[in-house]
């Protein structure tokens, strides 16, 4: 008897184990295959008016929002037929949670520009930056592009305007903030032909927006997320830009303004942008079913929304295009207009966003003056290059030649900073000092990280004086406290940011090493 109860208990433990697993594993498989097939499990206890974007009956309940009836009564038949089809997206929230993640209106010159190329059948080219949502986390890596909401965004505008060509690019990195985009931004989004770029930093530049407390207004971050704003506006292209304020309610904790979306929000509407809250449109109906987490079923795990979640997340960016492309049918954009693309002075004092140059790859070999013991290696695999300067044994030195002038005053320090690889393994120590042209107080990195087990790039800050020739070295010191000297530099950084406002952050995650970018 003892034994067949021993038995039973082994047996239940097994299945209580198989059924955590399960539902482990289905964070992403479960939600895709409903969507796939239109059908979600029917086993939750919710209220009936909540159920269509819960995702709890037996179908998704979509919806297709009505044109005006000004389109609908005047105008031609083409604008008749173009109104018919920016509405002919079927989203899965209801109208409300729509309304209430939809941001201000803001001036809409930008993308009333964007919407006009659109109608006339112009080029037009679409960036999404941000951090791992954008990348497409939560989504089976294998259907990424329909399922994500980039892709569904993406899919709305070319089968809205199937004349025009429409170029995307996908530079989501996970784990990064704004103020790395911000100094590098150009190495993503190049300066070209952009025309629409869809900003995504709000949860990873949530700073002290969590565990309750309320995000301080002015940070580093703060002021790189404006710089990266900036720094978009004065493209040549007069880009529009729309801010994604992504949220995780375990993330940012169940208290309203335990995110950064506040302050953030704050430099959107002082640059007159548009914007899209995903907390603003779910805080309430998923709070509401805290208890048994029944309204959690649109995240695949403390952060990431899931194919449900991504498509939550394309309904409301959609609402907001669908509303500015209604105007622009209505109002044809004018070229007289451009004059309101002035960009106002920084919110933030002296928060300038055109003095910083990334040096990285080809860039980089080229300010090479001298390298012994150094090489260029990649150490990347799966098609993700990681190139840097390497080496493996103490006393090696690798000389650079920048020019470190250009600021407003001259007689300021800037920042350089030093792109090196981190890792919990192998990894040693160097110091970086001015050799000639410039000065500098030499300072000590050290690669050596115990506390991570991923290999990530961070930013050794060092303040040198302004130069247009200002030679630095560095070079692999004889101390380790892993037991061995790897050094890995990966990239330069030049800003006129002071170097106190300069924290040391990580670049990459060992995953995401490349830009992350992808074109079609």
């Amino acid at each position: 008897m003892q034994t067949c109860w021993s038995l039973r208990y082994k047996l239940s433990f097994y299945l209580v184990a198989l059924c955590l697993g399960w539902l482990c594993c289905s964070c992403v498989a479960a939600p895709y295959e409903a969507i796939r097939s239109d059908e979600i499990p029917h086993d939750c206890d919710i209220p009936v008016e909540w159920q269509g974007w819960y995702g709890c009956k037996e179908t998704i309940v979509t919806r297709q929002r009505s044109p005006s009836v000004a389109v609908q009564s005047r105008g031609a038949p083409q604008r008749r037929q173009l109104a018919e089809r920016i509405y002919a997206y079927e989203a899965a929230l209801p109208e409300d949670l729509l309304q209430r993640g939809i941001g201000p209106p803001g001036n809409t010159n930008r993308l009333l520009k964007v919407f006009n190329k659109l109608m006339t059948g112009l080029p037009v080219s679409l960036s999404f930056i941000g951090g791992s949502i954008t990348e497409g986390g939560g989504v089976p890596f294998h259907d990424r592009a329909p399922l994500s909401f980039t892709g569904k965004v993406t899919n709305w505008v070319r089968d809205t305007y199937p004349n025009a060509s429409v170029r995307v690019q996908n530079a989501g990195v996970g784990g990064v903030t704004s103020l790395y985009y911000a100094q590098c931004v150009d190495m993503f989004v190049p300066d070209e032909d952009v025309d629409l770029v869809f900003v995504d930093f709000t949860l990873n530049d949530r700073a002290s927006g969590i565990m309750g407390k309320s995000p301080e207004p002015d940070t580093p971050d703060r002021r790189g997320y404006e710089m990266l704003l900036r720094k978009l506006l004065g493209y040549r292209q007069h880009p529009a830009i729309i801010a994604l304020h992504s949220w995780s309610p375990f993330f940012n904790h169940p208290n309203f303004f335990s995110t950064a979306e506040d302050p953030i929000q704050s430099i959107v509407a002082y640059y007159g942008l548009q914007s899209v809250s995903m907390r603003n449109a779910l805080f309430h109906p998923t709070w509401q079913r805290q208890q048994n987490y029944k309204g959690f079923q649109w995240l695949c795990d403390n952060i990431h929304p899931n194919t449900l979640g991504h498509r939550y997340y394309a309904d409301i960016i959609v609402g907001l295009l669908q509303d500015v492309a209604l105007q622009a049918a209505l109002h044809p954009y004018e070229e007289s207009e451009a004059s309101q693309f002035a960009i106002p002075p920084p919110m933030y004092d002296n928060n300038l966003e055109s003095t910083t140059t990334c040096l990285r790859g080809d860039l980089l070999q080229q300010r090479v003056y001298q390298a012994v013991g150094w090489n260029w290696v990649d150490e990347g695999r799966d098609g993700r290059h990681k190139y840097g300067y390497v080496t493996e044994e103490p006393d090696h030195d690798i000389i650079f030649v920048v020019n470190t002038a250009g600021c407003p005053d001259p007689s300021t320090m800037v920042t350089l900073g030093i792109g090196h690889l981190k890792s919990y393994e192998r990894m040693g120590q160097a110091l970086v000092s001015c050799v000639s042209g410039c000065v500098c107080n030499p300072t000590v990195f050290d690669g050596h990280n115990p506390a991570s087990l991923a290999s990530q790039e961070f930013w050794a800050y060092i303040a040198v004086s302004q130069s247009e020739q200002c030679v630095f070295e560095v070079a692999s010191l004889t101390a380790t406290k892993s037991g061995q000297n790897k050094v890995k530099v990966t990239s330069l950084l030049l800003t006129c940011m002071d170097p106190e406002d300069a924290p040391e952050i990580p670049i990459f995650k060992q995953t995401a090493a490349t830009l992350g970018a992808t074109v079609n």
